[in-house]
């Protein structure tokens, strides 16, 4: 499990941890500002901002050569893409240039309870303890309907990617993988559509203008019950020995998805 579910809606545990840290630290930040300082209450909110702001810019400085081909794309933040070492070195600049002395001990105690909550988070997180597995043995089809053994992908590093034409971030991010795949000949790219036959997927593919070598059809969603996937897209990474390496819930920037093919992949 590598998601929060509530209803239909699924929240990346990663991104879970992260709110519930910032919410432990605005509300210790709050009950401070009540008994030391009310000037805590601004500061907390406007360091969690330009946190944020750093952080995202730090992974955009760091990948620019990526973000540079397309600039609006820095905006795209619901694709991820940020450094916590940038967010708190801005962070904490802010609260250096910002508050007096004074108030230094009291906005510690308050990074410290929004860290203290993060890591128990982490520790407790599904998704930390379901993070190791192994290439499914499963046969697939592809659109023709030739057969594909999943094990036969060993050999070479993988990116396998769970998705439907129904999900919007699955069409987005598609195109931009499809090029990266033609990229990267030394990783493999399959592409797996979940409970949808094939006149759907060659419609859509025809439509779109896309073409690849590997995309797979599992009408009966058996890659989303062997490897439990709880939303789409699910993308997999799995090293030459079919171990699994990496999994990232949800739409995938460029840079994310490069990050991910250094680890699995490395020079």
């Amino acid at each position: 499990m590598d998601a929060l579910t509530l209803g239909p809606l699924a929240l990346p545990w990663t991104r879970v941890q992260v709110a519930l840290g910032l919410l432990a630290f605005l509300l210790a930040a709050g009950v401070l500002a009540r008994r030391v300082d009310p000037r805590l209450n601004a500061w907390a909110s406007n360091a969690v901002f330009w946190g944020l702001v750093g952080a995202r810019l730090g992974f955009v400085l760091e990948n620019l050569s990526i973000y540079a081909k397309d600039p609006l794309s820095v905006l795209y933040v619901w694709q991820g893409g940020f450094d916590p070492w940038w967010g708190i070195l801005v962070g904490g600049g802010y609260t250096l240039m910002t508050l007096p002395k004074a108030l230094l001990r009291p906005a510690l105690l308050s990074a410290l309870a929004g860290g203290v909550v993060f890591l128990l988070v982490l520790a407790l997180s599904p998704g930390k303890r379901a993070s190791a597995g192994t290439l499914p043995d499963l046969t697939l089809a592809t659109l023709g309907g030739t057969p594909v053994d999943l094990q036969d992908f060993r050999g070479k590093p993988l990116v396998l990617n769970a998705w439907a034409t129904w999900c919007p971030p699955c069409r987005r991010e598609l195109p931009m993988m499809l090029r990266v795949s033609e990229e990267t000949p030394g990783v493999r790219f399959a592409f797996v559509s979940q409970g949808e036959g094939p006149a759907v997927v060659r419609a859509f593919l025809e439509e779109e203008g896309l073409a690849g070598d590997w995309f797979l059809l599992d009408p009966e969603t058996r890659l989303s019950e062997a490897l439990k996937v709880q939303g789409l897209p699910t993308t997999f990474f799995f090293d030459r020995e079919g171990r699994l390496v990496a999994r990232h819930m949800g739409e995938l920037s460029e840079a994310l998805l490069r990050g991910y093919l250094r680890v699995i992949s490395p020079p």
